[in-house]
């Protein structure tokens, strides 16, 4: 059942999120990249993953090259289908070190590839498909970063980048999976850990998002 109800919502998000326009979703990813940087958690990081972003996804290239200028240690996944793992490694230069990897998301080259232990970083900028107040989150199914989530520190801070239609009532979720501590959007960042997870949240910010967005 709750397998059927992430395709249904994954489905339905993605849907909304592919119809911003290209320029209003430019738009958008500077803002959140803005309200990113103003962050604690970001300030004060020393290593930080990114994911890359693709098609839809709120636009991450110029948070690391930010990040890049301002000396941070910055990684990126690089993903192994065969085991449905992810290794973080260290990108230095956007240009030469990446090429289109699995499911046509940039990863780091082969011979680029330079794995840091996952325990080392800070902060971990995490996709996703949809998102609620209380921080649940819906992947894209592969369930890599659960995996990684789960060799990391415990006070390693996990923030979602997305936009205000990504968020939703609530995200079916299972036991093993990870909740968000932070989600920054175009309009606010949210504090997942203060949100009452019993309390009603989202649906109808995303909605009139969406209609600003249309309008």
């Amino acid at each position: 059942m709750i397998h059927k109800k992430k395709k249904e919502l994954r489905k339905k998000i993605q849907e909304l999120r592919d119809n911003i326009d290209p320029e209003k979703r430019k738009e958008l990813s500077e803002r959140i990249n803005q309200r990113l940087w103003t962050l604690p958690e970001i300030k004060s990081a020393r290593t930080l993953l990114f994911f890359i972003s693709f098609r839809s996804e709120v636009d991450t290239l110029p948070m690391i090259r930010r990040a890049m200028k301002e000396g941070k240690r910055v990684c990126v996944p690089c993903t192994e289908p065969e085991t449905r793992g992810m290794v973080a490694s260290i990108v230095e230069n956007l240009e030469e070190d990446l090429e289109l990897g699995n499911y046509d998301i940039w990863e780091p080259r082969r011979e680029c590839l330079r794995p840091v232990p996952p325990e080392e970083i800070d902060v971990i900028l995490v996709p996703g498909v949809a998102f609620d107040l209380r921080g649940g989150r819906l992947g894209y199914g592969g369930g890599y970063y659960d995996r990684f989530l789960e060799k990391c520190r415990k006070d390693c801070a996990l923030i979602a980048p997305a936009f205000e239609i990504q968020l939703v009532e609530k995200v079916p979720c299972a036991d093993h999976d990870v909740h968000i501590h932070k989600i920054v959007t175009e309009d606010r960042v949210i504090d997942c850990r203060y949100h009452d997870r019993g309390s009603p949240a989202g649906e109808t910010e995303g909605r009139k998002a969406l209609q600003q967005i249309k309008g």
